[in-house]
């Protein structure tokens, strides 16, 4: 087999990588599970104006949030669709009472991570225990600032649909985290574990401050169709 020189090797992988612009990002590797299914991948990166939600795979399907503009666009490539939820102000109340309450936990023997230590918090409500995280103070504020404005916007449509639920499959611990306090797991830093009691959740792997990626990654597939939920 004809092997070429090594310069040469060299020389064309830096004149292809110079054709791609890139854009330097913030990236957050988890490993996600759910009751049933083997743990997989969920990769984040985060510019200035981007965020991008993927299996870790650049050609698979995606999710971008615009933080500029607030609105989220999840990519099919089988059906090659962008299905959009715009920002949207939740208008109506909760359909049953809330309690809240978060308890904070002594964590020991965690070592820290940039220099700071890891805190675990607990939200329960009505008294019922929802949701655990493990998360960073003051670690990646902006990245930490642009997924809560992501939940906020997803949380919109949630409330959106929110009068066609039944409400036997109204519950509590999922209306206040995804719907009425969404943002709950982001108050305290960075997560880097976070469980519900239903047995989902995520760990985080990895993490890079600067992390270079092709500027399309975060660009949307000129020739597919648009559409929302609303106007189905």
């Amino acid at each position: 087999m004809h092997r070429f020189p090594a310069a040469v090797v060299a020389l064309v992988f830096s004149v292809t990588t110079a054709w791609a612009a890139e854009v330097d990002s913030v990236m957050l590797m988890y490993q996600a599970h759910e009751p049933g299914i083997a743990p997989y991948a969920s990769r984040i990166l985060v510019t200035a104006d981007h965020v991008r939600m993927d299996d870790g795979v650049d050609e698979g399907d995606y999710l971008i949030f615009d933080r500029k503009r607030s609105l989220i666009s999840s990519v099919s490539h089988g059906d090659r669709t962008v299905f959009e939820i715009p920002q949207r102000k939740i208008s109506q109340k909760p359909p049953m009472p809330l309690e809240r309450r978060s308890e904070q936990l002594e964590v020991s023997d965690a070592p820290k991570i940039a220099g700071k230590s890891p805190q675990q918090h607990q939200l329960y409500v009505n008294d019922a225990l929802c949701y655990t995280v493990v998360s960073v103070p003051g670690l990646m504020g902006d990245t930490v600032q642009a997924l809560r404005d992501f939940r906020h916007v997803l949380a919109g449509e949630h409330a959106r649909v929110l009068p066609t639920m039944p409400a036997d499959m109204q519950q509590p611990c999922d209306l206040a985290l995804h719907t009425f306090h969404p943002d709950w797991q982001l108050h305290f830093g960075l997560p880097i574990q976070e469980w519900d009691e239903t047995g989902n959740g995520q760990m985080l792997m990895d993490y890079r401050r600067s992390f270079k990626v092709d500027e399309t990654l975060f660009n949307l597939p000129e020739s597919y169709k648009h559409y929302r939920s609303d106007s189905l």
